[in-house]
C-alpha cells in the first residue's frame, strides 16, 4: 500500500486507461534533436543508453509517449489528483517537444494486473518515458530494470524502488511533512491559548514506516514549540485505529480510547482517519476541548478544520508526484540532464482555517477537492 496516499478504495470495475494529449500544440514539427548526453547517460547504477526508436521518432517530429503509471486510477482524491497532474505536466512538456501522456493503471489496487499492463505496454514499444508508482517500496524493481535494458527512462513516485535502476523518486518526506504538521498545529495551540494535557499519536497503520516517520516528525515539530509536551505514546507505538482505513473503524476504536483518557485533548493521525477523529471529538461533545491533526483530504475533514477541531491536515499532493516526473521526461529527452539528487522531495499542502505562509485555508483547500472530485 501507498506510504504517501489516501487508503480508501473506489468501487471496483475494469481497469482504464486515461489518455491525456498534451495542450499545446507542437513547435516541433521539424523534429527533436536528442543531446548525446540523454543518448547515453551514467547513472549510479550503470550506463543508461536511450532506446534508438526513441531518438528517431523525436528526429522525425512524433509525439513522446509519456506514461505515468499508478496503483488505482480510482483511488479517491489521489488517482484524480494524479490525473490533473499528468494533465499539468503534459502543458509543460509540451513546451520541450512533442508529447503525448496518458495515466494508466487498474481501477483499484491489483499489483498483478498492474504489471501485466506495465508488461504489454513495454512490449509494444508504447512507452518513451515512464513515470512510476509501485504498489509498494522495491516491487517493481524488476518490471523498472526491463525498462532501463530496453532504453526507456523511468521516474518513481510516491512510492520509491531505490534498488530499481530508476533516475529520481518524487514524493513527501514523510518525516519532513510530519515535522511541518507538529510545528504548525504547535503554534496554533500557542496562538489560541489551547490547554493541551497530554497528545496521543494514531494510525490506521502503525506498524508501518510512512506512518511511524509521520509520527516521529509531529512530535519533533511540535517539540520545537513545546519542548516539555507530554505524549501518551511513541512513534513506535502508535494506536492502532483500523487497518482498513474506514471512518467507521475509528469511530469504534478513538471513541473509547478518548473515553477513558480524558487527559488527551490533542489527537494526532496519520492518515484519513483524522476524520473520524474529528467526528468522535464531535460525538462527544468535546468540540472546544479536544483537538485533533492529520493527513489527507475529504468535505468532512475540510468541515472540521473550519469549525476549529482540526488544526491541520497536509493535502499530499498527488497532482504535483505526478506532474513533476512527466516534466521530468520532457527534459531528460531534450537536454540529458537528470536531477542531482535521485530523491526529489516536494512540499506538502498544509490546509488550516484561516491560511497564513506557506498554508492554505479552508475555502482553497475546498476548491482543490473539488476539482479532484470532477
Amino acid at each position: 500500500m501507498s506510504f504517501l496516499r489516501s487508503r480508501l478504495l473506489a468501487m471496483t470495475g475494469l481497469a482504464v486507461v486515461a489518455s491525456l494529449s498534451g495542450a499545446v500544440l507542437s513547435a516541433h514539427a521539424a523534429g527533436v534533436t536528442v543531446p548525446d548526453s540523454a543518448k547515453t547517460h551514467t547513472m549510479p547504477w550503470g550506463e543508461f543508453k536511450l532506446a534508438p526508436r526513441i531518438v528517431e521518432k523525436l528526429a522525425k517530429g512524433e509525439k513522446a509517449n509519456i506514461v505515468v503509471g499508478i496503483e488505482g486510477t480510482g483511488l479517491p482524491i489521489q488517482g484524480a489528483e494524479m490525473r490533473m497532474g499528468t494533465a499539468k505536466g503534459c502543458e509543460t512538456a509540451n513546451t520541450m517537444l512533442p508529447a503525448d501522456c496518458r495515466m494508466v493503471g487498474p481501477v483499484n489496487p491489483d499489483t498483478t494486473q498492474q504489471l501485466a499492463e506495465l508488461e504489454t505496454l513495454l512490449n509494444s514499444g508504447q512507452v518513451d518515458c515512464l513515470a512510476l508508482q509501485p504498489p509498494l517500496p522495491n516491487q517493481f524493481t524488476a518490471i523498472i530494470n526491463k525498462y532501463a535494458a530496453a532504453g526507456i527512462p523511468v521516474f518513481t513516485l510516491n512510492i520509491d524502488a531505490p534498488k530499481a535502476k530508476r533516475f529520481a523518486f518524487y514524493a513527501l518526506n514523510e518525516v519532513q511533512a510530519g515535522t511541518i504538521n507538529g510545528e504548525e498545529t504547535a503554534k496554533l495551540v500557542k496562538a489560541q491559548g489551547i490547554d493541551v494535557k497530554e497528545i496521543a499519536l494514531g494510525s490506521g497503520a502503525p506498524d508501518q514506516p510512512w506512518a511511524q516517520a509521520r509520527m516521529e516528525g509531529f512530535i519533533k515539530g511540535y517539540k520545537s514549540v513545546f519542548p516539555d509536551a507530554k505524549f501518551f505514546n511513541d512513534a513506535k507505538s502508535g494506536i492502532p485505529t483500523g487497518k482498513n482505513f474506514t471512518t467507521q473503524e475509528v469511530l469504534n476504536s478513538v471513541t473509547p480510547f478518548l473515553t477513558a483518557h480524558p487527559e488527551v485533548t490533542l489527537f494526532f493521525h496519520t492518515d484519513q482517519g483524522v476524520e473520524g477523529v474529528g467526528n468522535v471529538i464531535r460525538n462527544l461533545k468535546l468540540g472546544g476541548k479536544v483537538f485533533t491533526s492529520g493527513f489527507n483530504v475529504s468535505g468532512a475533514i475540510l468541515d472540521s478544520v473550519g469549525a476549529g477541531t482540526t488544526l491541520v491536515t497536509i493535502d499530499q499532493g498527488f497532482d504535483n508526484q505526478a506532474q513533476a516526473p512527466v516534466e521530468q521526461c520532457a527534459k531528460y529527452l531534450t537536454t540529458g540532464e537528470t536531477p542531482a539528487d535521485p530523491l526529489q522531495y516536494l512540499r506538502p499542502i498544509v490546509i488550516t482555517q484561516k491560511g497564513g505562509d506557506a498554508q492554505i485555508d479552508v475555502d482553497a483547500a475546498r476548491a482543490r477537492l473539488k476539482a479532484a472530485s470532477n
